[in-house]
This record gives C-alpha cells, sequence and structure tokens, in this order.
C-alpha cells in the first residue's frame, strides 16, 4: 500500500523483510541512475535487512559501488575507525566490506579533530560543495532522533557535535557484546544538511517505533520530535514502514 500524504509519501509494507526490500530498491535506483552519487546510510538494526539485499545484489553484480561516495551519518566524539565503539567501523563491518567500497570513498566525520567545531563545519560545507546528499538513508531513533540529531534539534541545524540522551547511550550500548563504554558526545550530519538531500527515505519497523513514527508524521513538526522536521522535504521524503511500526498511524495519514 502506498499513499501520497501532504506531499510527502509513506509506503507500508507487510514485514521488515518487505520493507527493507523496498528500502534498498531506492538505493539502487540511485547508484544505478546517478554518476558518483553521494549516500548516506544509517546504523543501527532496522538497516541490517536492507544491508543483506544490497549486499546479495552486489555478489549477483545487479549493483556496483564503485562509483559510490559515502558521507557517514554519525560518530561518536574521541573515538576513531579502530576503536571498537566507532559506528564508522561498524558500517564497515556491517556493508561496506561486503559491497566492495575502497577507503577512498567513504567519508568518515571528523570526531577526532582538535577544533571539533571547525572539522564539523568543513565537513558540512563538504556535502554542500557536492550539492547536497544525493540520497539519505535514515533510521528512526525511539526518542525521534535522526543520525544523533537529538531531541532539541532544529530544522536548519548543521553537522555538529551534539550531546547524546541516557536513552540513546543505553540504546547504542546493545550494538555491541560485552561491556563497553559509550560516549555521552557525537558529531552528526545536521537536520538542516539532511533536508538538503535531493532524497530522504526514512526506514522504520517494528512496533516499538509505532508510536514515535505516529509523532514524528502526526503531530506539529518541532524540535522534540526532530524526525518531523523530515516533512519539510515534502515530495523528497519517502517513509517506508512495516505493519507493526505504522500500526499507530490514523487512517487519514496510512490511507
Amino acid at each position: 500500500m502506498e499513499t501520497s500524504v501532504r506531499n510527502w509519501n509513506l509506503a507500508v509494507f507487510r514485514d521488515a523483510g518487505a520493507a527493507s526490500e523496498a528500502a534498498a530498491d531506492v538505493v539502487a535506483t540511485t547508484v544505478q541512475r546517478k554518476s558518483n552519487p553521494a549516500i548516506s546510510l544509517p546504523t543501527g538494526s532496522t538497516p541490517l535487512g536492507m544491508f543483506d539485499i544490497l549486499s546479495a545484489r552486489v555478489a549477483r553484480s545487479e549493483i556496483d559501488f564503485s562509483d559510490v561516495d559515502i558521507f557517514c551519518l554519525d560518530e561518536y566524539v574521541g573515538v576513531s575507525l579502530d576503536d571498537p565503539t566507532s559506528l564508522t567501523r561498524w558500517l564497515w563491518d556491517a556493508l561496506l566490506h561486503r559491497i566492495g567500497v575502497k577507503p577512498e570513498q567513504v567519508h568518515a566525520l571528523p570526531s577526532t579533530a582538535f577544533d571539533l567545531s571547525a572539522a564539523a563545519t568543513a565537513y558540512d560545507e563538504a556535502i554542500t560543495a557536492r550539492g547536497g546528499l544525493d540520497l539519505a538513508v535514515l533510521g528512526l531513533g525511539p526518542n525521534g532522533h535522526i543520525g544523533y540529531n537529538e531531541p532539541g534539534s532544529e530544522a536548519d541545524s548543521r553537522t555538529r557535535v551534539i550531546s547524546l540522551t541516557p536513552e540513546s547511550v543505553s540504546q547504542a550500548s546493545s550494538y555491541w557484546e560485552g561491556a563497553v563504554s559509550i560516549p555521552d558526545k557525537a558529531m552528526t550530519i545536521g537536520v538542516g544538511t539532511l533536508l538538503e538531500s535531493k532524497r530522504i527515505v526514512l526506514l522504520v519497523t517494528g512496533g516499538a517505533k509505532a508510536e514515535i513514527l505516529r509523532r514524528a508524521l502526526e503531530e506539529p513538526m518541532g524540535a522534540d520530535v526532530p524526525a518531523s522536521w523530515l516533512r519539510l522535504a515534502g515530495s523528497r521524503l519517502q517513509v517506508v514502514a512495516d505493519e507493526e511500526a505504522a500500526s499507530s498511524l490514523s487512517k487519514e495519514v496510512a490511507g
């Protein structure tokens, strides 16, 4: 089922596998149709199914990522690629190594820079110099964050360092086995930077995300739920959800 709502688009699929397939289709289309596209991809458990699908397509020679620039979405402050909690390292392990991406194609956030503010601004300017991202695929945090744009993030926020909520730190610790210490600050691509993307996919699965997805799509836009700002992208926004994640949406929104 797919319907257009207030100029942005919502597609609801029977399960997480079907939703992941749909999100993978958007990534594949971007890679196949655009020369040297700039793409940002999320970390976390939600995109793992999409990553498996993309990896399988690469193995079958259906898609080629050798011309793609990957701009990392977020990273913990003070964490380098060899740190076990690195989000960039996680993305390498979960996807990039599997699809043949080379290190020179990956733009990691400068989260270990001496001057973090200047480095974040330079990273943001590099995205702008590319004409913005061709595609940003995002997950939805339990508190409504996108990337690590935590509650309080405004629609015009740019790439920057942000303090993480205890909820986000706790959630992040579940990504790794064993006892690891998650930093309480991260560098993230800003909401305003993401809104300049030529296409945005918000991938949401599971009943645990149903209420926050409802708030993001149905309540007035505001910094308390940063994902709600994505509606400003209008027709460039594609929300991809499974039935469980969409279960709290009103009939007017879900169609």
